[in-house]
């Protein structure tokens, strides 16, 4: 394999606001699935609960807010070109980003839907945040968008999974750069 010279390196690198984006909404979903898993050892009517739906709700609306301009980024930015590698691979990698981005946006409109069928506001009075409704209270709505929500939140399990996998994959068996690319590093490129 020839050597590959830094500047070369860093422009087959996603830009540093690509990286953010990546990493901001990885820790919000990874924030998103705790709170919903630790919900279920809280008793119903508690503070803990309340709390672990607080965490959940506006996680999902902070995704919601950084899917959007990572959107963007993305359309507006592009992205490096894949490592080389088969076809299918490339393919089977750009069905995986659309999946996720799918993901990023459908889920947590779904919740934010959810909950104003169920006739609420999500907000923060302490801060004085309040995200508007986006639809009127109707408990059949509720019932059908909370269903599709919790189907797509495990079906999500599923794609964040083998995303990491695929991940993990190209950097110990393949041993290109496909992992490395998504971590900003000063200097000289680490191998």
């Amino acid at each position: 394999m020839s050597a590959i010279s830094p500047t070369d390196a860093l422009a087959r690198r996603y830009s540093g606001a690509a990286v953010f984006f990546h990493w901001a909404v990885f820790l919000l979903v990874a924030a998103a699935y705790a709170a919903m898993e630790l919900k279920g050892f809280t008793a119903r009517g508690s503070a803990a609960r309340f709390a672990a739906m607080a965490v959940h709700e506006w996680a999902g609306v902070l995704v919601l807010a950084l899917a959007v301009p990572r959107l963007l980024w993305r359309l507006l930015g592009g992205a490096p070109a894949p490592e080389p590698g088969p076809r299918w691979m490339r393919l089977a990698g750009g069905a995986m980003h659309l999946a996720l981005y799918l993901f990023i946006l459908a889920q947590p409109l779904l919740g934010l839907l959810t909950v104003n069928a169920a006739g609420h506001l999500l907000a923060l009075p302490a801060l004085g945040l309040e995200v508007p409704a986006l639809v009127a209270p109707d408990p059949a709505l509720k019932d059908t968008l909370k269903s599709i929500h919790e189907t797509l939140g495990t079906a999500f399990y599923t794609v964040i999974g083998l995303h990491a996998l695929a991940a993990l994959f190209h950097h110990y068996m393949l041993g290109d750069d496909t992992l490395r690319r998504m971590w900003r590093r000063r200097g000289r490129m680490a191998r």
